[in-house]
Order: C-alpha cells, then sequence, then structure tokens
C-alpha cells in the first residue's frame, strides 16, 4: 500500500482554477487509467464539486481544473480534496494525492 502525497491548494471564487499535481506513487498510463479529483467542505460531506482532469504521461502529472462557474460555488474557507486514479481494465483505485484547498472570496468578481 503506497501513502498519497499530502498537498495544498488555493482557489479564488469565481476565478478559473488550474494546477498541475506531480504524481510519485505510480507511473500514470492515459490509455487505460482514469483521474477523478473532487473538493468536500468535509471529508464525509455528501455535497462535492468535481475537477475536470488530464493526465499527463510525460511528466507523472495530472492537471486538475474547474471553471469560474464552479468556483463561484465553492464553499469559503477549509475545504479538503483528493485524486484517485482507476485503473480501468481492473477497476483499481488508488489515492495519490490528498489534501486541503482553501476557497477565498474575490472582491472584482
Amino acid at each position: 500500500m503506497s501513502v498519497p502525497a499530502v498537498t495544498s491548494i488555493s482557489i479564488y471564487k469565481g476565478t478559473d482554477f488550474e494546477k498541475k499535481v506531480s504524481i510519485a506513487v505510480t507511473t500514470l498510463d492515459s490509455s487505460s487509467q482514469t483521474a477523478l479529483a473532487k473538493i468536500r467542505k468535509h471529508p464525509a460531506s455528501e455535497n462535492y464539486k468535481t475537477f475536470d482532469t488530464y493526465i499527463n504521461e510525460d511528466d507523472n502529472s495530472v492537471l486538475i481544473s474547474m471553471a469560474s462557474s464552479i468556483t463561484s460555488d465553492l464553499d469559503n474557507g477549509r475545504n479538503y480534496f483528493d485524486i484517485i486514479i482507476e485503473t480501468n481494465s481492473t477497476d483499481k483505485l488508488m489515492k495519490v494525492v490528498e489534501g486541503s484547498i482553501l476557497v477565498y472570496d474575490t472582491v472584482s468578481v
């Protein structure tokens, strides 16, 4: 069992968000794997928003992004997220990153 990397991120409400996250615990293969990423106010919360994800095999990273229309609806303050890699042929799930996201208001939007 591998331990997921832990990281912290900031998101500003009403703005487009994009972050490249390096993955060290597995080698990524976009033809056989899918990345899943969600943000929740509390880890056990039933409400969540989903990040768009893109696996980049060249530098073994996952790009997570979210449109401004979605970041506008995020709860201020500390939120939690993780990135899961699913191997399509076996349905094996591996948590590769987890952490907190601080969500801030944006004055000009």
